[in-house]
């Protein structure tokens, strides 16, 4: 395979979250690839890729976890990035073939004591990106995910692999979630996230 086909060249992607330390690494590598990163949907701009970075993390355990904390969470991990994808769609804001990619966890796929309501919301994207790929495939339009596990020193490769998803390398890829966590180093991801950390 080529090395265009993993090019972003004259690509517009619109990374929500960018802010954040994720968020700034994925937006440097997609710009390094030669596409123009927005932080948010410009008038009249087509956009190629959506990268979902919002990730905000609790530590609770079920039986301390109060509805008010639950409903935060799940409004900033799954209504704002879904609402937003919704929006971007209802205006014909996303280019023909674009890709969406979500931001998920190795806790979606596994659990960690302490992590259920973070666990929980990025199960529920899991579910959305499943479905939402099935909806938008006859436009064209795929939708994935990539669930990292709680580890700074990996978001280089997270970046490469929302890359991969962003680029057509990919096209054939859709409703899956690529599981970054060490070459199946499980219980590495499930030691750093009983400590607290959240990806």
């Amino acid at each position: 395979m080529s090395a265009q086909a993993f090019s972003l060249q004259d690509k517009t992607i619109l990374v929500n979250g960018m802010a954040s330390g994720l968020g700034q690494v994925i937006a440097q590598a997609c710009s390094q690839r030669g596409a123009k990163v927005l932080p948010a949907a410009q008038p009249r701009q087509p956009i190629h890729g959506l990268v979902h970075c919002v990730d905000h993390a609790l530590e609770c355990a079920v039986a301390d976890l109060s509805e008010a904390e639950l409903t935060r969470l799940f409004h900033s991990n799954v209504v704002q990035p879904v609402m937003l994808t919704q929006q971007l769609l209802q205006t014909d804001s996303l280019a023909p073939n674009a890709s969406i990619v979500f931001l998920l966890s190795t806790a979606a796929h596994m659990g960690a004591k302490g992590q259920g309501a973070y666990a929980a919301s990025k199960a529920a994207l899991l579910g959305m990106i499943k479905c939402l790929a099935l909806e938008q495939a006859a436009q064209g339009i795929r939708v994935n995910g990539v669930s990292p596990r709680a580890d700074e020193a990996i978001w280089p490769d997270v970046a490469n692999s929302v890359i991969f998803l962003l680029a057509d390398a990919s096209r054939w890829i859709t409703g899956t979630s690529l599981l970054i966590n060490g070459a199946g180093s499980d219980s590495a991801s499930r030691s750093q996230m009983e400590t607290g950390a959240a990806a």
